[in-house]
């Protein structure tokens, strides 16, 4: 991916070991570096997920995940907010992002950003009912 808002991914990985820890997010943690930090001169590629059976368990997965951290720290959602998230997140993905320069998986990739969004929501609302 290219667009989208994946291109460049800059992730921290390599760092001396000691000064650096990984934060305590449940969801998308990453590393929390005591000094001063660099950038390669060529990415290094990264495969999130190989197949789109891999892409939905990580996306349920996540979104259960995350409901429960949101829940956790005070938020609320009802089933109005959670298909506007999903249909803004589909609107910023695919066009503001520019997902539909990367074709049909711009398209696949914005669809995905869009229900993974909704169901993090819908399931935060599911959760408060409980």
């Amino acid at each position: 991916m290219r667009h989208s808002g994946w291109w460049p991914d800059l992730v921290t990985r390599l760092f001396r070991r000691g000064a650096a820890r990984f934060s305590d997010d449940v969801v998308h943690e990453h590393v929390i570096v005591e000094g001063k930090t660099g950038t390669l001169r060529a990415p290094i590629m990264h495969e999130t997920f190989v197949d789109l059976d891999e892409l939905l368990q990580k996306m349920n997965n996540y979104s259960s995940l995350a409901a429960k951290e949101m829940r956790h720290g005070g938020r609320k959602a009802g089933l109005a907010g959670a298909v506007l998230r999903g249909l803004w997140a589909f609107m910023r993905t695919y066009f503001f992002r520019g997902g539909f320069l990367d074709g049909r998986e711009g398209f696949m990739l914005a669809v995905a950003t869009a229900e993974g969004t909704y169901y993090r929501y819908a399931k935060l609302m599911l959760l408060d009912r409980k």
